[in-house]
């Protein structure tokens, strides 16, 4: 990847998690982005599932306080944002560093906790807008299943962060 579109992929993934557009991210957007994926999911949050997905996101917002913060103010720029993603994506940490949030959501979307997710299911969490739900599952469904396994869904998650999908 570029570094001109690697950096746009950063910029978009900023955009995505910054829900209130106030160009930072903070606590608040990390819990809405929870919010977001419960609503999505019908989960409620008082369900083990949903504290689950809850717990994921606030924890993640820990992680990347204390990681991309660079100036300690209690939120995170788009520049400490952009700089950090690329730190982490040429570390080969970023899938680590993203890897809770991913088990929170795909467990909430497998409805029926057998492993893995339908098209249906899928569609419920990819919320991108431009983004082929129909060719990203396909992509994703590396065997030819129909369905989607965590290892998939964490690939393609991966995937669309980085400006693949």
């Amino acid at each position: 990847m570029s570094p001109i579109t690697f950096r746009q992929s950063a910029e978009r993934n900023f955009d995505d998690l910054d829900t209130d557009g106030d160009g930072f991210l903070t606590r608040y957007d990390y819990m809405a982005l929870a919010q977001r994926r419960l609503e999505q999911t019908g989960l409620r949050p008082d369900s083990p599932e949903g504290e689950a997905v809850i717990d994921a996101h606030l924890s993640a917002w820990d992680t990347h306080a204390r990681g991309l913060d660079a100036d300690r103010d209690g939120q995170i720029s788009r520049d400490e944002y952009v700089r950090s993603f690329d730190l982490l994506a040429r570390m080969g940490v970023l899938e680590t560093v993203l890897e809770p949030i991913s088990r929170a959501t795909f467990a909430a979307a497998d409805r029926d906790g057998d492993g893995a997710i339908s098209a249906e299911e899928f569609g419920l969490l990819w919320d991108r807008p431009g983004t082929d739900l129909t060719g990203a599952f396909t992509r994703a469904d590396a065997d030819g299943d129909g369905r989607i396994t965590f290892e998939e869904f964490a690939r393609a998650r991966f995937g669309l962060l980085m400006g693949e999908v």
